[in-house]
């Protein structure tokens, strides 16, 4: 990996840690519902990845926004756990073939196979770290709205981003 490509993995990281300890930990709709978006740096990583840098990159996302909510490992086993399932999870979606890099979005994929693919892995994520959250499981209706409504807002978001980074990219050409 090239500096220039650590670097700006590297910013995002801080960024998206800053994004959600400071203002997206913060939402709490009906009392069920969080944004978890920082799993966009995860679901971002572009096939030409090792499997073991997509690891160490999602395990320290996660670390750095447990060190600061006080979430003694949530999101870094939530985040890890994900980001084993990415690359095959990118596979199921798009067919990797070939040998160019594929930069998970709508552009690259197509709308549809993009939404699935964020559905799913969101789905994967806020399951694991709902569930965590709630050990010992309780009442697995309140687990299953949390769940639930979490990854929709979450997928909203993910989409919102989506589009805002690729209509300013197109406009940049």
């Amino acid at each position: 990996m090239g500096t220039v490509s650590f670097m700006r993995r590297l910013m995002t990281l801080v960024l998206l840690a800053a994004l959600q300890v400071f203002f997206l930990n913060r939402i709490v709709l009906f009392g069920y519902v969080t944004p978890l978006f920082y799993i966009w740096m995860i679901v971002r990583f572009d096939s030409s990845m090792s499997r073991s840098g997509i690891l160490l990159w999602a395990f320290f996302l996660g670390l750095a926004i447990d060190v600061f909510s006080g979430t003694p490992g949530l999101n870094a086993a939530s985040a890890t756990l994900l980001a084993m399932f990415q690359p095959g999870l990118l596979k199921l979606f798009v067919a990797l073939d070939r040998h160019d890099v594929l930069v998970p979005g709508s552009d690259s994929m197509g709308g549809r196979q993009f939404a699935g693919y964020l559905l799913l892995m969101a789905a994967i994520h806020h399951t694991v770290y709902f569930i965590l959250r709630s050990i010992p499981l309780g009442d697995w209706t309140v687990l299953a709205l949390k769940v639930v409504f979490s990854v929709v807002l979450t997928f909203v978001f993910m989409i919102v981003a989506e589009q805002s980074f690729s209509n300013s990219g197109s406009k940049r050409s």
